[in-house]
């Protein structure tokens, strides 16, 4: 969690130094979080009448899609139901920098709470109501170790052309095995090679309008 691994840009809004890309859109985090992945998974109906719902994150970043995912869980879900959420790594962000990435008042509480065990592996939030789990490492491997069936994914690491082990298709493949039928899957990206890799292990995926500047981005189901 060294201090080499983000700066911060003149609009306060963070960068990677190791892959030298952005962590969300700097015009407004909070509404590209909620249009790509958690409108491109159809939450909340998409957890409606589900004991558990379980989330894959591949790029956990400062945190704000998990926190984003958290409060309208707690809006729309009942005390019965839980949300496991598995996020994996590479390069963890401090307690600091994220305190400092996810700025947005409406998420405040739901960061502080969080933050009072991060960067613990596995914890338990909001009476129980989210169960979390971060995974440290390469996603690839991360997902190799792990057998708890999926029923949405984000894709979130940095864009394809700057870290394109995110975007391999082994990654693609251990998703195929991870995912329960009807898992959905969303990502900022419309890159080609990622639809015909998805779609290559039974995802049938289609683009839809991208957010902001971005003219398309993807989403599908397993």
């Amino acid at each position: 969690m060294s201090r080499d691994k983000i700066f911060w840009q003149d609009d306060g809004s963070p960068r990677s130094q190791i892959y030298d890309d952005i962590y969300f859109s700097p015009e407004n985090g909070l509404e590209e979080s909620q249009e790509v992945f958690l409108n491109g998974i159809g939450a909340p109906e998409v957890w409606d009448g589900k004991d558990q719902f379980t989330i894959y994150e591949l790029g956990f970043g400062t945190g704000l899609n998990f926190l984003l995912t958290m409060k309208l869980w707690l809006q729309n879900s009942s005390e019965n139901q839980t949300l496991m959420y598995f996020a994996t790594e590479m390069h963890p962000l401090s307690k600091v920098e994220m305190n400092k990435a996810v700025h947005w008042p409406e998420l405040k509480y739901l960061k502080d709470e969080f933050l009072t065990q991060y960067p613990a592996k596995d914890v338990s939030l909001c009476n129980g109501r989210i169960r979390f789990h971060l995974l440290i490492g390469d996603s690839g491997e991360c997902l190799r170790q792990s057998h708890v069936k999926a029923d949405a994914w984000y894709l979130d690491g940095f864009a394809p052309a700057k870290n394109p082990d995110m975007w391999s298709d082994d990654i693609f493949k251990q998703m195929a095995r991870l995912s329960n039928q009807d898992a959905k899957v969303a990502t900022f990206t419309s890159a080609g090679f990622v639809r015909r890799g998805l779609s290559a292990v039974n995802f049938k995926m289609s683009k839809r309008k991208g957010y902001g500047k971005k003219r398309e981005m993807l989403c599908g189901k397993y």
